[in-house]
């Protein structure tokens, strides 16, 4: 059963700016995993395809280091952004960020790390936090995990038992602007 249109709709009041649109072929491409939530985490990259609450979209995010979040301070979680999906990991797409691209990236710079290779195989980043923190989701699971790369020794901790649920908790809600 599809969720209801309030769901979505409160969803897309968020947003600022939408990524451009995109085929189910092309989710399934990068998500071939079913895991629970997954038609759910579909219908909202079918509506939107990543996106920010500014205008500025997702390339960029705050440094400052006041406004940080760390593993600890996850009441506080602050989400910017949804990265969008295309299926080249090479396309440049400003001012939304590229999934595939990104997860590219990070799993190249942890080549060399066990756990952290373990991790991004079981796991994508789907959105960041106001200060750069990700947001991974568990292709086999559907859990949301909150990592913050700075940290990555310490791994990651479950913020969300569903992509539902964190879209729930950290972005049908008020936005609240740290400038």
């Amino acid at each position: 059963p599809l969720p209801d249109d309030k769901f979505f709709q409160d969803a897309g009041a968020q947003f600022s700016i939408v990524g451009p649109q995109i085929l189910e072929d092309a989710i399934n491409a990068i998500f071939p995993e079913a895991f629970p939530g997954k038609e759910e985490f579909v219908q909202f990259y079918l509506r939107y395809n990543g996106g920010s609450r500014t205008p500025q979209g997702c390339i960029a995010y705050c440094g400052i280091a006041a406004h940080r979040i760390l593993r600890n301070q996850l009441d506080k979680l602050n989400l910017e952004c949804f990265r969008s999906i295309s299926l080249d990991a090479e396309k440049r797409m400003p001012p939304f960020s590229n999934m595939l691209g990104y997860h590219t990236a990070m799993a190249r710079i942890y080549a060399e790390v066990p756990a952290m290779k373990a991790f991004l195989d079981e796991h994508m980043e789907i959105a960041f936090d106001h200060t750069g923190n990700d947001l991974c989701l568990n292709r086999q699971r559907g859990r949301i995990f909150f990592m913050d790369w700075s940290a990555y020794k310490e791994g990651p901790v479950e913020v969300a038992a569903s992509f539902r649920e964190f879209v729930l908790k950290f972005w049908n809600i008020a936005y609240v602007s740290l400038h």
